[in-house]
């Protein structure tokens, strides 16, 4: 029987009614239901699930729509992890930097005496006990207003201009901002060659490249920031007052400094996100022909893409919700987490469910396109039996409705800004398979 021949059963995925009644509310239950007595219970079924790879992931909308949802996040992530499971993932800042005020004049006889790259750590993922090695390069090609960003995207690089080896990460340790003291900032020293030619010999006041914002990107394009080694993904918000490039200098009468930012209050918003790249030599990644036909013991999920958990409703068992009369009350996905496996990144805290078609994630299901709709927050369970469960009753509901039976990819609801790495038991594995808990009621 194919999936065509449920139709009929979609007119009773409905909500419950009761009839009006004198009693109180805590009389109110099945046999207030009209017809009488009810035969409740609930169907598992078993999903098909496996890994499958993503090929990227929005970072950034154009220019005008991600203003509308309230402008670029501050958020970012730097660094490289590596892992037998998922290989070496490595995270990119990309960013457009404003001055802090406009017609820049370092005065006579400038001369820059140091200029660092502040940004400021709040968390990390992996191991921090490993050095990074950091470099800024400017970039060669500017941030198109009109171009929607995704996490594979490689831009054009110029000159090396700023360069710290050897930092050691340490998000919750104080650090010391001009002699006082601050929390974790990274200090990235920067080339004052650059910076003497490109700004303090050309910004006298009047000159057009500092006369407004946009002539401004227009000649200091941005920065790419990476790290060369480490095993940490670093959490860098650039919103931070802690957070840009000071440039110390002198003159013929002052010794001060000018400031780049990347603030997102001035009538301009500098573009910034994060990019990522993947490579799954020598990991259990390595080759992705996952079994899509009968499903795998083990699925992996990644933020910042990478591969995602497809899954499917098995179309061989779900033809046991069209029991003639079946009222569908609810449905779940339940994932549970695989424990034991030693990997240093957290597992997400939330999932959501999305259309996957080949390799690329489409639009939410319906039961995630409301705020705060679709449950998939991780669960706590006893002996680390943690399970994600994601409702699915609107989608299974379209599901028996049109015939059709999409592939589905489970991702975190955060993959730009966080760097979680996700193992779990899929549909063919011993114990805690993932599955399909139907909810039902029959009159």
């Amino acid at each position: 029987m194919t999936l065509n021949t449920l139709k009929r059963a979609i007119f009773l995925m409905a909500p419950l009614f009761f009839i009006s009644c004198e009693k109180a509310t805590d009389d109110l239950g099945f046999e207030q239901i009209i017809g009488g007595v009810v035969e409740a219970d609930s169907i598992h079924i078993d999903l098909v699930s496996w890994t499958a790879p993503v090929d990227s992931i929005v970072v950034a909308l154009d220019y005008t729509t991600q203003l509308n949802i309230g402008g670029f996040n501050p958020t970012r992530l730097l660094g490289q992890t590596e892992s037998s499971y998922f290989g070496k993932e490595m995270a990119f800042i990309h960013s457009e930097l404003i001055p802090n005020e406009l017609d820049l004049d370092f005065g006579d006889n400038p001369t820059v005496d140091s200029v660092n790259l502040y940004l400021r750590m709040t968390d990390s993922y992996g191991d921090t006990s490993q050095a990074m090695d950091l470099v800024v390069n400017v970039l060669a090609d500017g941030f198109s207003k009109d171009s929607i960003f995704y996490s594979n995207y490689s831009p054009s690089l110029g000159d090396e201009i700023g360069r710290l080896n050897g930092f050691m990460p340490k998000p919750n340790t104080n650090t010391r901002f001009e002699d006082e003291l601050a929390p974790a900032i990274i200090t990235i020293p920067m080339d004052i060659n650059y910076f003497q030619n490109n700004f303090a010999n050309v910004a006298d006041g009047s000159a057009d490249e500092f006369s407004g914002f946009q002539k401004f990107l227009d000649y200091f394009k941005g920065v790419r920031i990476a790290a060369e080694n480490g095993a940490a993904i670093l959490d860098i918000n650039l919103a931070s007052n802690f957070g840009g490039i000071r440039i110390y200098y002198h003159n013929d009468s002052d010794t001060t400094f000018a400031e780049l930012n990347f603030d997102q209050d001035k009538s301009i918003k500098p573009i910034n996100f994060s990019t990522f790249q993947q490579d799954y030599q020598g990991s259990t990644l390595e080759n992705l022909a996952q079994d899509s036909i009968n499903g795998e013991a083990e699925t992996y999920v990644q933020s910042m893409g990478g591969v995602c958990t497809a899954l499917r409703f098995d179309p061989t068992k779900i033809n046991a919700l069209i029991d003639e009369g079946m009222v569908i009350n609810r449905a779940t996905v339940e994932v549970y987490t695989l424990p034991g496996t030693g990997e240093p990144v957290a597992p997400s805290s939330a999932m959501e469910l999305r259309a996957l078609n080949g390799k690329t994630l489409g639009d939410r299901i319906l039961d995630f396109q409301t705020d705060g709709g679709g449950g998939g927050s991780l669960s706590r369970g006893v002996l680390r039996n943690n399970k994600y469960v994601l409702d699915v009753r609107r989608h299974l509901f379209e599901v028996l409705n049109s015939g059709e039976n999409p592939t589905l990819a489970l991702v975190p609801r955060t993959r730009t800004t966080a760097a979680n790495r996700t193992i779990l038991r899929g549909g063919e594995g011993l114990m805690e398979k993932a599955t399909v808990i139907v909810y039902y009621t029959k009159p």
